[in-house]
């Protein structure tokens, strides 16, 4: 299971902050580190200062705005969907594609979608898969569902083949979700993993125990890798 860190989408901590805290996050194994939406100087002082290992640093934002997020020079932008229309959602990722950056396509409301009409929120899956999309982020925008209802819609979707994340709001029952999202067949799963606090003062493992969760831990060598390195990690300075 991969992970997708998107705790610099949020405003306020400086951009020395944010790199710094990168530069934990792509420590710890995070896969992607989603730097927000454009414009912002933060993608400038990355492209001279940020040398990640592992983790891939990603842009942000609407199908509307992709001159921005192809400014940023990231090697991979996430799309963010929500009540796009299918020609639209496909010609933003062929373009990105063409200009060769590695494209997820993040489906916001896709559950609430889902319920109300099941064969149009696949069409989006499969249109955003088709048009070169390596991944379709799922994401349980309102939080309505139970985890195991999740884990259903994620299981049925994944049956299709199209490689899928999973991402939803930390409400305190987001751990239930993204296992079981990830056990059902998501193989990214989306969270923020950076504390706030007055700025990114320091990067948080994951949960993965099912003393808190109620559900058993999915198998992740790299989550596990993460818990144990909590006490190494310190403070982002």
């Amino acid at each position: 299971m991969k992970l997708y860190d998107i705790s610099l989408r949020r405003t306020g901590p400086s951009t020395s902050d944010r790199l710094a805290a990168a530069r934990r996050l792509d420590a710890l194994g995070v896969e992607f580190v989603d730097g927000g939406r454009p414009p912002r100087s933060f993608y400038h002082r990355a492209a001279a200062e940020l040398r990640l290992r592992t983790a891939t640093l990603i842009a942000s934002g609407g199908a509307e705005n992709l001159t921005a997020l192809l400014a940023t020079g990231t090697p991979a932008v996430a799309v963010i969907v929500q009540g796009h229309g299918l020609s639209l959602v496909a010609e933003a990722v062929r373009r990105l594609v063409r200009a060769e950056r590695r494209v997820l396509v993040e489906a916001r409301n896709f559950f609430d979608g889902w319920l109300a009409d099941p064969e149009h929120a696949l069409e989006v899956v499969l249109t955003a898969a088709e048009a070169g999309a390596e991944t379709v982020v799922l994401h349980d925008t309102a939080g309505r569902l139970w985890p195991d209802q999740i884990g259903e819609i994620v299981a049925t979707v994944a049956d299709t083949g199209v490689p899928l994340g999973f991402g939803c709001h930390d409400d305190g029952g987001s751990a239930a979700r993204q296992l079981l999202a990830a056990e059902a067949g998501a193989g990214l799963v989306q969270g923020s993993y950076a504390v706030v606090r007055g700025g990114l003062d320091r990067v948080d493992p994951p949960s993965v125990h099912s003393a808190e969760t109620g559900v058993a831990p999915v198998p992740c060598p790299r989550l596990e890798q993460t818990v144990s390195a909590q006490k190494a990690i310190g403070g982002v300075r």
